[in-house]
């Protein structure tokens, strides 16, 4: 069967979008594997579903990462939503709200291919595994491990160790991992390991993971805006108030239509 699909990415989290409501998807964690290959199929992080909205919202998403497990939420991914939407002429207007695992999501445009989403609330708070300190869980739509290392993240080999915390006993249903550096006020550098994905370009639950870590830390204020430089771009994120709001790009790198074969779209 021919599927078409859109490929869109936030500072380079890349995902392949599908709306479900006009295509018949009956295998999702397959769909999602056979498109996330970046050797044999289109590539990317993960696919996210186009679903049918609810009472009081426009659109519904359900995102599964590239190993075919599902996501929660994704705060890049949830910037996309909103711009395909525009894009598409489905919502005249810059505000656009999308249920998601982890509730609705309210996405606001502020100017072209640059979205501010109402991350919610959060929970904060110190972990410890095995030989490591200063670790900082923090719970924002997906579970995280927030970690501040004394060397530099730049070329440091993620994987080991960020395979290990995911898949700690402390975490049953896995965790994203967050390695970060304080550049200057209120700044971060950061890279991610996120469940289900491995190392991915950015992470919007994730910068707002470090930054809220760093805040309970002391490291940032945040009375003020905190600037998250990933491998992929810069997300910003405000905390100042009790909700956590994320600011970033969303941009489309190309449609298409792919063959898939009846087994990957199979019950």
């Amino acid at each position: 069967m021919l599927l078409e699909f859109t490929k869109m990415q936030g500072v380079g989290n890349d995902y392949i979008y599908v709306d479900a409501r006009q295509q018949k998807v009956t295998n999702p964690p397959a769909l999602a594997k056979r498109l996330s290959d970046r050797h044999f199929s289109v590539g990317g992080d993960g696919l996210v579903l186009l679903l049918p909205a609810t009472v009081g919202t426009d659109i519904t998403m359900a995102m599964y990462n590239a190993d075919g497990s599902e996501g929660m939420m994704c705060g890049n991914a949830v910037r996309c939503v909103a711009q395909w939407l525009i894009e598409q002429g489905v919502v005249r207007g810059n505000l656009v709200r999308i249920n998601t695992k982890s509730g609705v999501k309210t996405v606001r445009r502020l100017r072209d291919n640059y979205y501010s989403v109402d991350m919610g609330q959060a929970t904060v708070s110190n972990v410890q595994l095995a030989g490591m300190h200063d670790l900082t869980a923090v719970e924002i739509g997906n579970p995280h491990v927030v970690w501040f290392p004394k060397f530099e993240i730049t070329n440091y080999d993620i994987t080991r160790l960020g395979r290990r915390i995911e898949h700690s006993k402390l975490f049953p249903q896995g965790t994203n991992v967050e390695f970060v550096r304080v550049v200057g006020n209120n700044q971060l550098q950061m890279r991610v390991w996120e469940r289900g994905s491995g190392e991915t370009l950015g992470c919007g639950t994730g910068a707002c993971a470090a930054a809220l870590a760093a805040v309970m830390r002391g490291f940032c204020n945040r009375e003020q805006l905190i600037r998250v430089s990933l491998p992929g771009g810069e997300l910003v994120v405000d905390c100042a108030g009790e909700r956590v709001r994320l600011l970033g790009p969303a941009v489309t790198v190309f449609s298409g239509v792919i063959e898939i074969d009846e087994v990957t779209n199979a019950n």
